[in-house]
């Protein structure tokens, strides 16, 4: 062969080369973009169910913010009443001491007579507002403001189906599609991805059934961490199920899942009326 002709098939060689390179590079660009879409949409709905959130927090302020005033506006009315009365008696004794003519102690003993009624018309009437001022005391506790409760964050998902042999890749995150429980709106049955609403101490938890001498991996993974790890291998004819377990502290905002291994992965998994693969974790504090 001439030193053309190998050069040629040389280029063309290399040619085909390059334009495999590329077209794999725009593979998986093309992948990259889709994770991207998928994640901002989870991050949409997040936003959601925060501001939702936040609305009811603001309702739950406003009404304890109107019970305060009201309750400081009864407090002010029941100081204040009570004390113009004996001002009144002062003022009439004062009067009554200017008499000293036989007229004006006769209207002075009759004055007396009268005071002594006022006073215990006063007693009573005394009595009946220190009943009606310990009966608001009383509701006045009553409708102090209660500390808020934290809302509970907590999940608990199933696999509706099996996962056939022929599915289960490396590096595959298991999508638990059947909700049972979801305070807090943490978990994402379209990508399996739990996003931590709210950082704090959390206990995670999954567990997957596997048979018919095959043998699968998988780990509970926070953002690109492996934060737990089970493996079940099986003999011939037999089935069993693998739960893992971990107590983590997790941050607001991060990803947990669960995935396939890239190391170890021949079966199926298998999620049926025999028993379900699950996903669940909730919040200690």
């Amino acid at each position: 062969m001439t030193p053309f002709g190998l050069f040629g098939v040389l280029v063309l060689v290399f040619g085909f080369v390059q334009s495999k390179i590329s077209l794999e590079d725009r593979l998986l660009s093309d992948v990259d973009v889709k994770n991207l879409l998928q994640r901002l949409a989870v991050l949409e709905e997040s936003l959601i169910v925060e501001k939702e959130r936040n609305d009811r927090l603001e309702k739950t302020v406003n009404v304890l913010a109107t019970n305060l005033e009201q309750t400081k506006r009864m407090f002010v009315e029941e100081c204040t009443g009570p004390r113009k009365e004996p001002q009144d008696h002062q003022g009439e004794e004062t009067k009554l001491s200017l008499f000293g003519s036989s007229e004006g102690i006769a209207r002075k003993t009759q004055k007396r007579k009268t005071d002594v009624s006022k006073i215990n018309h006063s007693a009573a009437a005394s009595g009946i507002l220190q009943k009606i001022y310990s009966t608001n005391s009383e509701k006045r506790l009553l409708v102090q403001p209660s500390q808020v409760i934290p809302t509970p964050v907590a999940f608990y998902a199933q696999r509706s189906s099996s996962i056939e042999a022929s599915e289960v890749t490396a590096n595959l995150v298991i999508v638990f599609d059947v909700v049972k429980t979801n305070a807090g709106n943490g978990y994402h049955p379209s990508t399996g991805i739990f996003i931590v609403p709210e950082s704090g101490m959390y206990v995670f938890s999954w567990s997957f059934q596997n048979g018919n001498n095959v043998h699968d991996s998988t780990q509970l993974m926070v953002n690109n961490n492996e934060e737990g790890l089970i493996h079940l291998h099986t003999s011939a004819g037999n089935w069993i199920t693998g739960t893992g377990v971990a107590v983590l502290h997790v941050n607001k905002g991060d990803d947990v899942y669960v995935r396939i291994t890239s190391l170890s992965h021949t079966g199926g998994i298998i999620s049926n009326s025999f028993g379900r693969s699950s996903f669940t974790g909730w919040k200690l504090n």
